[in-house]
């Protein structure tokens, strides 16, 4: 269970640290993506309209934190002998989780896919998204990636090891 409990603890770190991060950081993102997409031509409202937000709320902080709390309460439960909740939650997150992480890391991807659904072509997706990232820390994207692999491989991980304990 140690190791289950590990993988846990890391993933709710990382629940704790990525909107944190996108909190201290998200305006001066989206201050980067604003006068790149003026660069491009267009008004920034086309980021609101198509809901392109790189600040991180306090709503979507406060989820985080929630989820990251859970986690660690989770781990503590493997600790000692407890796994009944995390059969319940964790496959809960990787669905849910994986969805939502999946979305961060390839960013590029949803927003070139939401653009050309509205019909918005002239936009390059991948000059916006690199100018918002210029203003996160070197760490953060790698820490977005390892929160997506926690969420999801590491998920599957967490469940087989319950199975085979």
């Amino acid at each position: 269970m140690f190791l289950v409990a590990a993988l846990q603890f890391l993933l709710a770190l990382t629940y704790l640290v990525v909107p944190l991060a996108g909190h201290r950081y998200g305006a001066a993102a989206q201050k980067a993506a604003d006068a790149e997409i003026q660069r491009q031509g267009h008004s920034p409202a086309v980021l609101t309209k198509h809901g392109l937000d790189f600040t991180a709320g306090n709503a979507s902080v406060m989820v985080s934190v929630a989820i990251a709390v859970g986690l660690a309460t989770l781990a503590v439960l493997n600790l000692f002998d407890r796994p009944m909740i995390t059969w319940i939650l964790q496959p809960i997150l990787l669905i849910a989780g994986g969805f939502v992480t999946t979305a961060q890391v390839f960013v590029v991807r949803y927003v070139e896919a939401a653009l050309r659904k509205s019909g918005t072509t002239d936009i390059d997706a991948k000059s916006l998204i690199e100018s918002a990232k210029v203003a996160f820390p070197g760490w953060f994207h790698p820490l977005v990636l390892a929160r997506f692999l926690l969420t999801t491989a590491g998920s599957l991980v967490i469940l087989l090891l319950l199975a085979v304990s």
